[in-house]
């Protein structure tokens, strides 16, 4: 029992909500580099390496990544804001992998998500919400099925079948095609908006992160024209969600693409 709480403990510091007092701390450092280790990248703080919260090195093979999470140190103030570092916080889980998550069990529990994905599930009782939604959220189903071959199509009856064996194992194949950094960058995107049929389109450069955050948000959207909304708060919530998808995105695109600057 004390051992699943010290994994739970790490894994839910990674990403604190924003300004918790519980994380932060003085900086303690003034030069951030990143280093060249074939085949990885280390950032160094004031010349000692950055080390997860296993108390690893962190080692990354995306030098870009390497280069963003540098920043994230490096533009920090006098207190450490380490909710806000989402990077750095994506990077010492993939790194430190504390569940022991593999690729196909990452697969697994996005697969289960699909098959509950929030833009296959329309709304028949309100026109307007219902109208919204095949405007909004079709084109992202389309999208899918022409890039996988898959079959998929909305439903308002929560007994349909969503998600056929063979949807499921095309979209499978998709999710292991990736490397297991950027799953762990999936997942956290699709947890973020409840969706894997929203952080596909962003990756596959069909929608913007603003726009994937206002198809999340879609039915909120909708009744906040009839019933009006706390702009405020549900501008910060917002913009939570649109700081997460597009790390999350990101994290997946960095890892997927291995790029390196050229040696001079």
């Amino acid at each position: 029992m004390n051992s699943l709480m010290r994994v739970t403990q790490r894994f839910n510091s990674n990403f604190a909500p924003l300004g918790s007092a519980l994380v932060k701390r003085k900086r303690f450092y003034k030069k951030v580099d990143v280093i060249r280790e074939d085949p990885f990248f280390k950032v160094t703080l004031d010349g000692r390496v950055l080390k997860t919260q296993a108390g690893k090195p962190l080692k990354v093979d995306s030098e870009p990544l390497a280069l963003a999470i540098a920043e994230e140190w490096a533009s920090q103030n006098e207190n450490l804001e380490i909710g806000l570092m989402r990077l750095t916080g994506l990077a010492f889980t993939a790194h430190d992998n504390p569940l022991l998550c593999t690729k196909q069990s990452i697969t697994d529990k996005l697969l289960e998500y699909l098959e509950n994905d929030t833009i296959l599930f329309y709304n028949d009782e309100s026109t307007n919400l219902h109208e919204e939604q095949v405007k909004r959220w079709t084109p992202l189903i389309k999208n899918a099925n022409t890039e996988l071959g898959t079959s998929l199509k909305p439903i308002t009856n929560l007994m349909d079948t969503v998600v056929s064996n063979e949807d499921r194992k095309r979209f499978g194949g998709w999710l292991l095609s990736h490397n297991e950094w950027a799953l762990h960058g999936l997942q956290y995107a699709v947890e973020s908006v409840k969706s894997v049929l929203i952080p596909f389109n962003v990756l596959q450069w069909k929608v913007t992160a603003p726009e994937a955050v206002e198809l999340a948000a879609l039915e909120r959207k909708v009744q906040a024209q009839v019933w009006g909304e706390v702009e405020w708060a549900h501008g910060i919530e917002d913009e939570e969600l649109l700081s997460r998808l597009s790390t999350a995105c990101l994290f997946v695109y960095l890892n997927s693409n291995k790029m390196r600057t050229n040696d001079v």
